[in-house]
């Protein structure tokens, strides 16, 4: 009975002593650990080492207080606090220092008024405008924008040839300005500039039941070294149906138009193409044979714009006189 007793009595204290270890395990750091936890982490972090900040703990719960000497230094003090072991919150009390205003500067001096030249404050303008002058003689002229407006002819040579039998919507052949285009009294892009020109509808008569087509228009100008989008009116060519060796020149409808607008604008010109449907010509040097359409190189074809088109061109070159 007296070793059962005992043995309870080492069972109870073994058991006190276990809950003792694990309360004590659990038990987070104490706010004084906590307190020199902050402080190491602002001696090592170079924006905070020098900063004057009391740190004071209570229950996991820090409070820092003191002036800092920016916005930056505060908020970097905030975050190593937020982040040491064991703290629940940081209330910030800490004040950034104001910048102090720069010294204004001193008044100059006077001058004597016996020492100022009598001809110096009509000189001053004198000088302004000279400078002016100046910078202006110094800066690079700049290029010129001119608009070639709707309804502007232009007449183009094919480079490649052109034919319904191999020819696909949307494909593209190499011509040259036959003729310079003009504003006014002056030559915008002159003759011998590359030309586009992109085929709207083709049509074989190998394989299709009727008569071959060709319907072109212009797609775009290239002009010293940039390529500028065109919107025109349509040239058609239809051949006679199959057993009929000639080939007749048909006008273009107002629907055609509207595709050739649609095709060399992106969409924008269908309705601009819709209005001058009609206004193109094909200018054939040698007439089509055979049942299919073909278009030889160097033939000549007039269009017309649907939409206007602004050109770059280099700054107007000044006279001896005008410099």
């Amino acid at each position: 009975m007296r070793r059962d007793g005992v043995r309870q009595t080492l069972v109870k204290v073994w058991l006190l002593v276990l809950i003792l270890g694990l309360s004590s395990c659990s038990k987070g750091p104490t706010d004084d650990e906590i307190t020199k936890a902050i402080q190491a982490s602002y001696y090592a972090d170079p924006q905070v080492k020098d900063e004057k900040i009391t740190i004071d703990v209570k229950n996991g719960e820090a409070t820092l207080s003191g002036e800092v000497s920016s916005d930056a230094a505060r908020l970097q003090a905030y975050k190593l606090a937020a982040q040491a072991a064991g703290v629940k919150k940081v209330n910030d009390q800490m004040q950034a220092a104001m910048a102090q205003p720069a010294p204004a500067a001193a008044p100059a001096p006077e001058v004597a008024k016996a020492e100022a030249p009598k001809e110096e404050p009509k000189a001053e303008p004198q000088k302004e405008e000279a400078k002016a002058e100046a910078r202006k003689a110094e800066a690079p002229p700049q290029p010129r924008q001119v608009t070639v407006p709707a309804g502007t002819s232009v007449r183009v040579q094919t480079i490649d040839a052109i034919s319904s039998k191999t020819s696909q919507a949307g494909q593209t052949y190499r011509a040259s300005l036959a003729a310079p285009i003009v504003v006014g009294d002056s030559v915008v892009v002159p003759k011998g500039a590359d030309v586009a020109i992109q085929v709207a509808q083709a049509k074989s008569a190998g394989k299709i039941k009727g008569s071959s087509e060709l319907t072109l228009a212009l797609a775009s100008l290239s002009y010293q070294g940039k390529s500028y989008p065109l919107a025109s009116s349509a040239v058609q060519q239809v051949g006679k149906s199959r057993g009929k060796q000639t080939a007749t020149r048909a006008g273009v409808s107002a629907g055609v138009g509207a595709l050739i607008g649609g095709l060399a604008g992106g969409g924008k010109g269908a309705a601009i193409g819709a209005g001058v449907g009609g206004g193109g010509a094909m200018a054939f040097q040698a007439l089509t044979h055979g049942q299919e359409v073909n278009v030889p190189s160097e033939t000549l074809l007039d269009f017309t714009l649907a939409q206007p088109v602004t050109i770059i061109l280099p700054p107007k070159k000044t006279s001896p006189s005008e410099q």
